[in-house]
């Protein structure tokens, strides 16, 4: 049996659409997407649009796309604005947090990360800065595909949750590179819980450009724009 492409064209299509910032999509063993993750704009109800996108990808590229594999990430802020700065916190899925004080004293800082692998497994280390204490935290993931970026912004949750002595609790949801806007990101989106935020999970988006880190430092810096604002009312309490 022959094997397809389909990356190429369908993030091209993905592209073409008018809410659409960015676009990743990772491909089977068989070149079908495996993976489809969408950076979108505000305004567009995600859960139609990824039904939406199943129809359309199934109908340009003639293969059957699972809507499960669909991540659609939707940012607070206009294309103008992300323009300006797209490493700001955003809003998912329609999620609604509770309103959060700008508490810009109680922040965590990246110190270091370090990387090794071992039977298979890509292993990272984060150590963050929390005022005068130091945390670690440790991400595993299956030496393959985007490892190294799912294990740095794993591990920096992990770290995340011992600065707040586990009274908030983070879930990674999406962390991948994106092209947007003319560059080239990790975006990724966060599932934060805790009494603090309400009843309600928040989900967190971030983007940070690849300049002169690697792709999985950058993963760590991602997720702290991402969390940072909240982690802030734990730290501060």
């Amino acid at each position: 049996m022959a094997k397809t492409h389909t990356k190429e064209a369908a993030e091209s299509l993905l592209r073409e659409l008018p809410s659409v910032v960015g676009a990743f999509v990772r491909e089977d063993i068989h070149g079908n997407p495996r993976e489809i993750h969408v950076l979108i704009g505000p305004g567009p109800n995600p859960r139609h649009l990824a039904r939406d996108i199943r129809d359309m990808l199934e109908e340009k590229i003639g293969v059957a796309v699972d809507q499960r594999v669909i991540s659609i990430a939707q940012l607070a802020v206009d294309a103008e604005n992300l323009a300006a700065d797209l490493g700001q916190v955003g809003i998912l899925r329609g999620a609604q947090p509770d309103p959060i004080d700008d508490l810009t004293d109680e922040r965590l800082q990246f110190e270091t990360l370090e990387t090794q692998t071992r039977d298979g497994m890509f292993i990272v280390r984060v150590r963050l800065q929390s005022g005068e204490r130091t945390v670690t935290g440790e991400g595993v993931e299956a030496d393959v595909g985007l490892a190294r970026v799912r294990a740095a912004a794993v591990a920096t949750l992990n770290a995340a949750a011992v600065a707040c002595n586990q009274r908030m609790r983070f879930q990674l949801d999406t962390a991948a590179p994106i092209k947007a806007l003319g560059r080239e990101y990790i975006f990724v989106s966060v599932l934060a819980s805790s009494p603090l935020l309400g009843r309600k999970a928040m989900q967190l988006t971030a983007a940070q450009p690849i300049d002169e880190d690697s792709d999985h430092a950058t993963a760590a810096l991602a997720v702290l724009h991402a969390i940072n604002r909240v982690v802030a009312l734990a730290l501060k309490s």
